[in-house]
């Protein structure tokens, strides 16, 4: 089991970085968001896993969660380069342990799947935190994530095609929902919280500094410099 990191690392190590480097890092924390976040069930291309990946970094969602059912292993793509170790990526070899995380966490489940209940993107609630839910790109949603699902939605076209490639329906789908979110959810109910931001700061600088943070910490709380 890791251990928790400690809570003042970013500040202890925030030097490390030039004084631009930790104002983008500042910049971009304080418009992170856990209201929202993306779930991938069984998705086959690394390069479709990546490009959802890229699109929930740049959207400021924190956490995604990938779910592999059938045999087979996360690999991203290089569309994915430089992005992982900003996210919060968790992985699961089973839906209902997934599920009941998301549950108990307090998310909603909405799965892009036509159905007659469905509502269009634009209509889908976002009063509570949603876990927005992609299956696999030829079989969809395994059909086990009906017992946990909350709703609905599909995003409307006006062409004569008749769905999107899931990278571009997850871009699509969290750009339209952390816009309607950040325009009308209160910044404390959108964005993290102080403490919380501390905790993903820390966490960050763990993994842009793997091999030397924990020494580096360690002499600075011993008084060496």
């Amino acid at each position: 089991m890791n251990q928790p990191l400690p809570p003042d690392l970013w500040e202890v190590l925030r030097a490390r970085f030039s004084p631009a480097r930790q104002q983008r890092i500042l910049d971009v924390v304080g418009k992170r968001t856990a209201h929202v976040r993306l779930v991938l069930q069984d998705v086959h291309l690394p390069h479709n896993i990546s490009a959802c990946l890229r699109s929930a970094e740049a959207f400021g969602v924190s956490h995604c969660d990938i779910v592999r059912i059938k045999p087979s292993r996360f690999k991203p793509s290089g569309a994915a380069r430089g992005v992982e170790s900003w996210l919060q990526v968790q992985a699961y070899s089973s839906i209902p342990e997934c599920a009941a995380i998301l549950k108990a966490s307090g998310y909603h489940i909405v799965a892009a799947i036509p159905r007659q209940e469905a509502v269009v993107l634009e209509a889908v609630p976002i009063d509570k935190p949603l876990a927005v839910l992609f299956g696999n790109e030829h079989a969809g949603v395994d059909p086990q994530w009906n017992d946990y699902i909350d709703g609905y939605f599909t995003i409307p076209m006006c062409g004569m095609v008749e769905s999107l490639n899931i990278s571009v329906s997850a871009a699509v789908s969290l750009f339209s929902l952390t816009q309607r979110m950040q325009a009308e959810l209160p910044p404390e109910t959108y964005y993290l919280s102080q403490v919380q931001q501390q905790a993903l700061l820390g966490e960050w600088v763990s993994r842009q500094l793997p091999r030397s943070w924990e020494m580096e910490y360690d002499r600075y709380k011993r008084g060496v410099v």
